[in-house]
């Protein structure tokens, strides 16, 4: 299992069950946790903060600022650029734009194990010195 010490994860979720479930979760597991309830607070969470989140869990389906939305707004920031992002939506078929690549997908309702191996995964592949 990875290490979750020092890894900061960002949840933007706007249910707000869903996304306590999912911070009570990942704080269980270790990792630091920053939570918005959608892309603007997330974008205002990541300006306020002294770095930036090494992995994001996003919804899609968001008001405010819905997620491809926010995906645009992150990448467009250099130092976010290569930050990972793991899907969390419990739409059938998401609408992820395909400029953004391939991205994991994780259902709701999630399966804490699953979940949990998915980001361990993500977190194994990123560049050294990242994790």
């Amino acid at each position: 299992m990875e290490q979750a010490d020092g890894v900061c994860i960002l949840v933007v979720e706007d249910d707000a069950a869903a996304r306590n479930a999912l911070r009570d979760v990942l704080r269980d597991a270790g990792y630091q946790v920053v939570s918005a309830e959608n892309g603007a607070a997330a974008l205002g969470a990541i300006d306020g903060a002294s770095t930036n989140p090494d992995l994001v869990l996003l919804d899609i389906n968001m008001p405010h600022m819905n997620g491809p939305d926010f995906l645009d707004c992150l990448r467009s920031r250099p130092e976010s650029r290569r930050t990972p992002v793991i899907v969390v939506t419990g739409a059938p078929r998401p609408s992820i734009p395909a400029k953004f690549g391939d991205m994991r997908i994780v259902r709701k309702p999630f399966d804490v194990g699953a979940l949990l191996d998915v980001i361990h995964a993500v977190i194994a592949s990123m560049p050294a010195g990242r994790n």
